[in-house]
């Protein structure tokens, strides 16, 4: 795909959000509703299975998605009462109070373009999955998920054939203490605590902590408190059972601690440590450290700034053939997401990255992001993705276009 029709895809996209972005403004007025900080919410478990956000939806996320998320028509405007259609199967099953059901399906079309490299043009089958949570006695939790993955995904794999596999990327064991319900005592494999937890599991923050929501779940027994001005969670981290041999799994702790001194700001802190006998990729015993800090803020209502910092650590011990090496890097992300109208973001993201700042040059990058959640059940996404990077003595430049169609059950 040349650079040429690259642009046009996007032009055209953007032509496309914008010309329908219009007709709805001028047909009704805007009600402006960002993520739940810009509502005044910092707390994700009301509105999500996991204490710490992603994934699988209570009720009341699923009535705030029809009420607030996504955009809304004609007589939609006029009432507050999200019906049955952003339920589970639109509505179609009645499920009882005990009982959580979900499924995600994601597809992308991915574009990238490299000067000196041939372009590439895949399309993606980035999410086939199906979640539920079972609840007994009104405390005792039990969650899981099964997808399916075209091309591998080892490290969440049930079956081991090269191609077509079954995938877990989360399943676990949960109960709920204290009057309100503010403590969840966890284990099993779950998403790693750390950071602000995204859908963009490609951000550098992301791939240089291993903390995404995608790939990098591990084993292990988790706390974590949600109140009113308060959150966090803490893991022991087990390791990924389905990565062999053992001496690869990482073992350690990792977790955040989150504070929203006034309403719309949160700030907060994360750490994480890990061993692996055999580090996956250094091949050698290793320690990856990260910790770091985050906020999120909402100064105006249809404005909400996210950025997140981490400095991230590799300690490698001396062996017959090496010595001793410790590597110092950082991380860093910085966005504006501007809802436009209810349903429609734009959004703006500056990243950072140097895996070595003892002597290694810094990559950054740049994102582009226009996201309509324009049904129920139903969003739309194209990003572009700009990337400056150090190649040797010199610096190369990628661009990189994605479309993405995502729907939930």
């Amino acid at each position: 795909m040349s650079i040429r029709s690259a642009w046009r895809w996007w032009t055209h996209f953007a032509i496309v959000l914008g010309a329908v972005g219009f007709v709805l403004t001028w047909s009704s007025a805007a009600h402006a509703y960002p993520w739940m900080i810009r509502h005044g919410y910092t707390g994700c478990n009301a509105c999500h299975a996991d204490p710490s956000g992603g994934s699988l939806l209570t009720p009341y996320g699923r009535a705030q998605g029809e009420l607030l998320l996504r955009t809304r028509y004609g007589s939609e405007l006029q009432t507050q009462d999200p019906g049955d259609v952003g339920n589970f199967l639109f509505g179609a099953v009645t499920l009882p109070d005990s009982l959580l059901l979900g499924g995600d399906i994601r597809a992308a079309e991915y574009d990238e373009v490299s000067p000196g490299a041939p372009p590439v043009t895949e399309l993606l089958w980035m999410q086939a999955d199906l979640e539920g949570q079972v609840t007994i006695a009104d405390r005792i939790r039990l969650n899981a998920s099964v997808g399916y993955v075209p091309q591998g995904d080892l490290p969440d794999s049930l079956t081991r054939s090269g191609t077509d596999n079954l995938i877990s990327r989360v399943h676990w064991v949960g109960v709920d203490l204290g009057a309100d319900k503010d403590w969840t005592l966890r284990a099993g494999k779950m998403i790693v605590p750390f950071g602000i937890r995204s859908v963009e599991h490609t951000y550098w923050v992301r791939t240089a902590t291993g903390t995404d929501i995608d790939s990098t779940q591990e084993y292990g027994a988790a706390a974590a408190y949600n109140g009113n001005s308060l959150r966090g969670e803490f893991m022991l981290i087990a390791g990924n059972f389905e990565v062999s041999p053992d001496e690869f799994r990482q073992r350690g702790y990792a977790g955040y601690f989150e504070w929203a001194p006034i309403e719309k700001l949160g700030v907060g802190v994360s750490s994480l440590a890990t061993h692996a006998a055999d580090d996956i990729t250094l091949l050698t015993p290793a320690w990856r450290q990260a910790h770091g800090v985050f906020g999120r803020y909402s100064p105006l209502l249809p404005l909400v700034i996210t950025t997140e910092w981490d400095a991230t650590i590799v300690s490698q011990p001396a062996t017959p053939t090496i010595a001793a090496k410790s590597t110092l890097g950082l991380a860093g992300m910085l966005q504006a997401d501007v809802e436009v109208l209810q349903g429609v973001h734009l959004s703006t993201t500056g990243e950072f990255l140097n895996s070595d700042l003892s002597g290694m040059p810094s990559s950054f990058g740049w994102w582009g992001t226009a996201w309509w959640f324009f049904g129920p059940h139903i969003d739309l996404r194209g990003d572009v993705v700009l990337q400056n990077l150090p190649s040797g003595s010199t610096r190369t430049s990628a661009t990189t276009l994605l479309a993405q169609l995502h729907a939930f059950l």
